[in-house]
């Protein structure tokens, strides 16, 4: 075949020769660019493959942890997981078509469950705890979310609800909770003063019982009042004690590790005094470090008090049955001296140990600070309920004018009983007492008035009884008035009454005067 001599010119083939290696380089750049493509698609793909097989991987856990439920846009079920059917114990086929209220609890109120409809319906995502109930009955409780799911377009399409099951943590809230208020009911209405400090020393939290036993309220975390909320601490000793040195400081600071049954004596900011027992622990943090501390303290005011008076009362009894004894040998002697035979000293005798005894009694109802005037009268005239009649005010006397005064009395009823108007069955005793005047001026008055009995005379001879009546009276009450008239003895006190009551007020020693031997004792010695 001829070639052309246009083709063959150097010129045309030059450019032929051009033309074809440039189309050599465009093949190879193509060849290049389809096994890029095709290394980017493989890696696309391998992307996408890892990419679905995680997503599935997060599903399938997702699904073995959650409960899922996938609802239309009308809340009917389309989609349950096995955790869903497990819990609520309905097959997947009784499940599916329905809506949520097949385990609707009725827990929750209407409002509850519009305002979930509310949120979604508007594409928001709605998060919340549910009461649920199962086929069975049972109660569950579920931690829920559910979240709208849109088309390509945006548009709502689909609803999905992820649950976890949280009902063992709701029994165990509840439980907590029940445990809580247990412990504040106890805290607060227990006997026991309870507070405690953190670290600093600052107080955290108290009761009512620690209010009223510091006698204020102390702000809480005040640095101002660190390790207690009392006004001021003493010692049992009666040294103050700073706060920095007090029982709960000594265990927050480590330097002693608790402390138990501790007296400590708390001075409120009115003045008053109150003894309390506290007990510390210390509170530790998991490394051991010690994080705060809690004081229970209650009150032994009252004990203490018991403790001085039962103290107190002993020597008083082990002062007064000395004395006793005496005044029983003094009057024993007295008795069966003179000229009385056996029989009579014996029954004398006996009759004036047993008012002595009665004035003891009288004394135990006023717990030894005194015997009251009408106690004293109804001991010694029980018998004669018909002709003694007896009326006054309550008169407390204190016990060594009581003691004179039971013996008075039992001189007055013996003497009457033998020789005045209690020897006849018309006859009759008045008796009365009363306090005239106030405060130091007050007088104490006492009137033994005998009517209808026989004419009496002042006796010939002096004796026990004589003396008792007009000596020993007089050393308490003063010189007593007696009159001999016609229609019966009158015998009469008067004496100043700061001097015969037991003091209100005064310490039991005061009142008692356990220094001064028996007045009947003087008299009869």
């Amino acid at each position: 075949m001829q070639v052309p001599e246009t083709v063959q010119s150097p010129e045309n083939l030059l450019a032929m020769n051009e033309a074809l290696m440039l189309g050599s380089l465009r093949q190879h750049e193509l060849t290049e660019f389809a096994e890029r493509e095709i290394t980017a698609r493989k890696l696309v793909e391998e992307t996408l493959a890892k990419t679905i097989a995680e997503l599935a991987g997060i599903q399938s856990a997702i699904s073995e942890a959650a409960i899922i439920a996938i609802t239309d846009v009308t809340g009917r079920i389309e989609h349950v997981n096995d955790n869903f059917v497990r819990i609520s114990k309905y097959s997947r086929e009784e499940l599916i078509g329905q809506d949520h209220r097949i385990v609707n609890s009725g827990f929750h109120p209407k409002e509850f469950i519009r305002g979930i409809w509310v949120t979604v319906a508007n594409g928001k995502v709605w998060r919340n705890q549910i009461q649920n109930r199962a086929k069975d009955g049972s109660l569950y409780w579920v931690d829920t979310t559910i979240t709208p799911i849109r088309n390509e377009h945006g548009k709502v399409v689909k609803y999905m609800a992820v649950r976890f099951d949280i009902t063992e943590r709701k029994r165990a809230e509840a439980v907590l909770r029940e445990s809580e208020e247990r412990f504040h009911t106890l805290f607060e209405l227990g006997p026991v003063a309870v507070y405690s400090c953190d670290a600093s020393g600052l107080v955290q939290n108290f009761n009512h019982r620690a209010i009223e036993l510091w006698g204020r309220e102390p702000a809480v975390g005040d640095t101002g009042e660190r390790f207690c909320g009392s006004f001021k601490l003493f010692r049992p000793d009666g040294s103050f004690m700073p706060r920095e040195q007090c029982p709960m400081a000594e265990v927050i600071s480590g330097k002693i590790s608790e402390v138990r049954d501790a007296e400590v004596l708390i001075e409120r900011s009115d003045g008053s005094t109150v003894s309390v027992v506290v007990n510390i622990r210390p509170l530790k943090n998991e490394r051991g470090e010690i994080t705060g501390a809690i004081n229970c303290f209650y009150d032994i005011t009252e004990r203490k008090e018991a403790e001085q008076r039962q103290h107190f009362l002993m020597s008083e009894l082990a002062h007064r049955s000395k004395n006793l004894l005496a005044v029983i040998s003094s009057i024993a002697s007295r008795s069966l001296s003179g000229t009385r035979s056996l029989t009579e000293a014996r029954e004398v005798l006996t009759h004036r140990i047993q008012a002595l005894a009665r004035s003891q009694s009288a004394l135990l109802i006023g717990g030894f600070e005194g015997a009251p005037i009408a106690e004293i009268i109804r001991l010694e005239f029980e018998g004669f309920s018909d002709q003694v009649k007896s009326v006054g005010p309550d008169v407390l006397l204190n016990p060594r004018v009581a003691q004179t005064f039971a013996l008075v009395v039992h001189e007055l009823a013996t003497n009457a009983t033998k020789y005045g108007a209690l020897s006849l069955p018309d006859g009759q005793v008045a008796i009365h007492w009363s306090i005239e005047g106030t405060g130091a001026e007050a007088r104490f008055k006492f009137q033994w008035q005998e009517r209808n009995g026989p004419p009496v005379v002042p006796p010939i001879r002096q004796g026990f009884g004589h003396m008792v009546i007009e000596r020993a009276a007089a050393q308490d009450f003063g010189p007593p008035k007696i009159r001999f008239a016609s229609d019966g003895l009158c015998y009469e006190i008067d004496a100043p009454l700061p001097a015969v009551v037991a003091a209100a007020g005064q310490p039991l020693e005061e009142k008692t005067g356990t220094t001064k031997v028996d007045n009947v004792l003087e008299v009869i010695d």
